[in-house]
């Protein structure tokens, strides 16, 4: 928590500085202000203190009170030394930036006449280019967010202040070096005093995350042997939910703490294959815990003696499980958590980590030999009456063991991973490490108390623009120019073979605009020519859909417009009123208010304004209770920015208290500096939360009428790309399939990866979205709960994906495929044609069909086929009774789930855009003589968006 005390002491006299008339400021050195910073969790323990500053009139200048709103805005007082050092070395290099640049163009507008055009023009043209290059920086480098913010921040007073004098050039310039090295400097110091080196964020999350999975791999394993109560139920799904939740939030940490400055003896880079080993182990709980079984397979009482021969060693295994992922999380937060001097043992976490390694891989090997005798004993005994060669209320117990093998495999790796971290930490001694400063370490936002909670940039469009050429249609057009080319070449050489003509032509005026057309035409369709012209297409297409360039553009034009007053003549009314009210706030609050998207900004615009009449209406009771008593003032801004340092540094709404926080000490010593000002502090009060508003009321009119970007838009935009990308991960999952050599290849592997890390990032825009989309001003209500369920069916797919692939790895592929593959192409069209559908809807904003390929019909018909396949298959081969039967059982269940999924999809579809309905009436049920010739009726092969015929 931080904490600020202001200590006054001294005479102050009133006197008017200079030709600005803005201020009456005091004599040094009789000023003193003691910045006191603390910081603690959740309570109000003053922890340190930190050191006092001497304000000087020949150094701050006027405008020297500005010290305390950069302090908050900028360099508030973070979580740990290591991000403190961070944001104050980059951020004093954006104002040294933002003063060197304002210092040159001011000098420029002395070299004309004062009060010129020329001499009021620079200026202004140097604070639109600075707030354009800013506004790029914001939005396409994270890292620079408050960087940039401050370089406008001081452009924005050195700019609009004292134009044109000559004298003023450097005073201004050095008053603000001063005001930005003393804000950064006391956050600093106090930092220096009480705050620790290494931040165990990521540590804290990743051992949470494994907590989790221990949680509901506990909850989820006696499901499939017992009947489950609608408790564990819902428990299974909030613990499904929040795994993802956690998922995403680790790899964001990892980025986060992979370019930062801490101290320790391990790299955070070492933690990086465990994170991708618990995004598997999140994966197999969705695909292979059973969160809700059907009815009719817990009707059979006799189901617990069939599975008895293998459920014990299938709870065993998952017993070993929790102990090894307990085992891994005591081991990590004990080598990342302790970062003193001397070297810490951790022999007993090692071997917790060893045994737990041989258990695991003994329990492995049991349940994989029970399941592997128990489906011999299946297959030697008599078909059940259903056709079935396992019976079906096993169904599920094979997914949820076949499962376990998988995540038994991935939690061995996570132990290879824990005890090579253990072996680095015994040899490793205690080190700095420092971030590598790259590309990449710029797109990276750091943790900051001070950054907007919605503010980063969530999305970043890769959409192509609705009039853009296809990558087929460009193909299609470059092979149009090279055979209209060798057209051309060869009727000109049929000319010549057959003509007896000269080979030099004969120009005349008539045949002159003629040679000229084709030689035009020649040059313009050249090989050479045709590849400048496709580079040149793809820079402006670039460039015209970029979101980088065109919030640089709204951030120029806010603030061309806000500022133009204060580049009036000097006895313009214009230029009185943004003098005597303090323009620059105004534009401050529009930069600072001013995001990425339209939701953003709302959400920080009414956060921000909520923050700045918080702050006026508690400077003005303040100065009625206390007047000019500078114990009154202390005690009662103390006992405001204890509570305002919470929402600051632990709640979701962190301007609301950063903006109050600034609002309340101009304010509040406005009248104790000056006195003799004119100005009575409600109306000062009344002036700072209007000029506020106004900046606030202009960001969310440029955000909305300027290149808006509407998070609802965004979103489905992005759903459409990740159903497509889902599409192409099916398709490159399946066509490994019906390779009968390397059925999956490195390449593939690589780009299956490549395809499921995209996807998880579209997801995370697209809650991302969804959480700014609310904050958006609609006169429609958004069906949000649809929303969040279709991000969610989408998540389940990608999962259901992963099953299938680690499934299909151990299923007979001759019976299971080879023999299948007319029922396997049938249903893969199907999947397809449903992503497809769902992605056209998402991306048109067009009803459904209503009638569409049913999967649940091919299904049924290849388990039958399937079925049929194995028996036959039995006999003849003995390694088809083994744990290869249970693989493809299991993938059965896979299927089954994902045809449930997609269907509860096409549902939403429906519920959002509607159907395209051209039967109305019920279709009379007629008999089909032969079946594989093809469905009779739309209710035999067909899935009805409207509902079941």
């Amino acid at each position: 928590m931080q904490v600020k005390y202001i200590y006054v002491k001294g005479q102050f006299k009133s006197g008017q500085l200079g030709d600005s008339g803005y201020y009456s400021w005091l004599t040094p050195p009789s000023l003193r202000l003691l910045f006191v910073y603390a910081r603690n969790k959740f309570s109000c323990d003053l922890k340190a203190c930190g050191a006092l500053y001497k304000i000087s009139f020949q150094l701050g200048g006027s405008s020297a009170f500005l010290v305390l709103s950069l302090k908050e805005l900028v360099f508030s007082v973070q979580e740990d030394l290591a991000q403190q050092l961070e944001i104050t070395i980059i951020n004093i290099t954006g104002a040294l930036a933002g003063i060197g640049v304002s210092t040159f163009a001011k000098y420029l507008a002395t070299i004309p006449q004062e009060g010129s055009v020329t001499s009021r023009f620079i200026p202004a043209v140097f604070l639109v280019i600075i707030s354009f290059l800013a506004g790029w920086a914001k939005s396409r480098l994270p890292r620079l967010h408050l960087s940039a913010r401050i370089s406008c921040f001081v452009s924005i007073w050195l700019l609009t202040n004292n134009i044109g004098i000559t004298s003023a050039v450097l005073s201004d310039s050095g008053g603000f070096l001063w005001i930005t090295v003393t804000a950064a400097s006391v956050c600093l110091f106090s930092s220096m005093l009480i705050l620790h080196w290494s931040s165990t964020h990521l540590i804290e999350e990743v051992a949470s995350t494994l907590r989790i999975i221990h949680r509901c791999l506990s909850v989820g394993m006696d499901n499939p042997f017992t009947y489950p109560s609608s408790q564990k139920i819902a428990e299974l799904k909030d613990l499904h939910g929040e795994l993802v939740h956690q998922s995403v939030i680790l790899n964001e940490m990892y980025c986060q703490a992979a370019f930062e400055l801490r101290v320790g003896r391990v790299s955070v880079k070492s933690l990086k294959p465990l994170l991708g080993m618990v995004e598997h182990l999140r994966r197999e709980l969705s695909w292979g815990t059973v969160s809700q079984p059907g009815q009719n397979d817990w009707s059979n009482e006799s189901h617990c003696a069939s599975s008895s021969s293998f459920e014990a060693s299938a709870i065993e295994l998952s017993k070993t499980i929790m102990t090894s992922i307990k085992a891994v999380e005591d081991l990590v937060l004990g080598v990342y958590t302790h970062t003193s001097l001397w070297h810490k043992s951790l022999r007993t976490e090692r071997d917790a980590v060893t045994a737990a390694a041989i258990n695991l891989n003994f329990a492995w090997y049991t349940a994989k030999n029970e399941l592997r005798n128990t489906n011999q004993t299946w297959s030697e005994e008599p078909i059940s009456p259903s056709g079935s060669i396992v019976p079906s209320h096993l169904h599920h117990q094979c997914l949820f063991v076949t499962s376990l093998l998988q995540m038994a495999y991935d939690t061995s790796h996570i132990l290879q991973v824990a005890q090579s971290i253990a072996a680095h930490h015994e040899v490793s001694r205690f080190r700095f490490w420092l971030p590598r400063l790259t590309w990449q370490w710029l797109g990276v936002a750091p943790r900051t108390f001070i950054m907007e909670e919605y503010g980063a940039p969530i999305t970043h469009d890769t959409l192509e623009a609705e009039t853009t050429l296809s990558a087929e249609e460009v193909r299609q057009g470059v092979a149009f120019v090279d055979r209209q080319d060798d057209t051309t070449s060869q009727e000109v050489f049929y000319c010549h073979a057959t003509r007896n003509i000269p080979t030099v032509p004969q120009l005349s005026l008539k045949s002159l605009p003629r040679c000229l057309s084709l030689t035009l035409q020649h040059l313009w369709n050249h090989r050479v020519i045709l590849q400048l012209r496709l580079g040149a297409s793809r820079v402006i297409r670039d460039t015209q859909r970029s979101s980088h360039l065109q919030h640089a553009t709204k951030n120029a034009i806010g603030v061309a417009m806000l500022s133009f007053p204060a580049f009036l003549p000097s006895h313009s009314a214009g230029f009185q009123w943004f003098r005597w009210i303090h323009g620059q706030w105004m534009i401050i609050s529009y930069v600072w208010v001013l995001e990425t998207n339209t939701g953003a900004t709302w959400r920080v615009g009414y956060l921000r304004l909520s923050g700045t009449i918080l702050g006026a209406i508690y400077a003005y009771i303040t100065w009625a209770i206390c007047g000019r008593n500078p114990i009154g003032i202390v005690a009662m801004v103390t006992l405001f920015d204890i509570p305002i340092t919470w929402f600051v540094t632990k709640s979701r709404i962190p301007s609301l208290g950063v903006v109050a926080s600034v609002t309340l000490p101009p304010v509040v010593l406005y009248q104790y500096l000056t006195p003799d000002s004119g100005v009575s502090t409600r109306d000062l009060a009344w002036m700072r939360a209007s000029m506020i508003a106004l900046g606030i009321i202009a960001a969310l009119a440029m955000n909305s009428l300027v290149f808006p970007r509407y998070s609802r838009v965004l979103f489905l935009n992005q759903t459409s790309t990740t159903l497509r990308l889902l599409s192409q991960l099916y398709l490159l999952l399946v066509q490994g399939m019906f390779r009968s050599i390397h059925p999956f290849t490195l390449h593939d592997k690589q780009e299956t990866l490549k395809l499921e890390l995209q996807i998880r990032n579209a997801l995370h825009r697209s809650s991302s979205l969804l959480t700014t989309m609310n904050d958006e001003l609609s006169l429609v209500p958004k069906p949000m709960r649809h929303y969040r369920e279709v991000v969610l069916k989408i998540q389940k797919i990608l999962d259901l994906m992963t099953g299938l692939r680690k499934t299909r790895e151990n299923i007979p592929r001759k019976e299971t495929i080879a023999s299948v593959m007319k029922e396997r192409k049938e249903f893969i069209s199907c999947i397809c044609i449903s992503l497809f559908a769902c992605q056209h809807v998402f991306q048109a904003r067009q009803p459904l069909p209503q009638f569409l390929p049913s999967a649940r019909q091919a299904l049924e018909t290849l388990e039958s086929r399937i079925e049929a396949s194995l028996r036959r298959g039995i006999d003849a081969d003995v390694s088809v009774k083994g744990i290869s039967l249970a693989y493809s059982v299991a993938e059965g269940e896979v299927m089954k789930n994902m045809v449930d999924t997609i269907e509860g999809l096409l549902e939403l579809c429906r519920q959002l855009f509607g159907t395209s309905a051209w039967l109305t009436n019920t279709w009379p049920e007629t008999s089909v003589p032969n079946a594989d010739e093809g469905p009779g009726t739309p209710s035999e092969g067909w899935f009805s968006t409207v509902g079941r015929m």
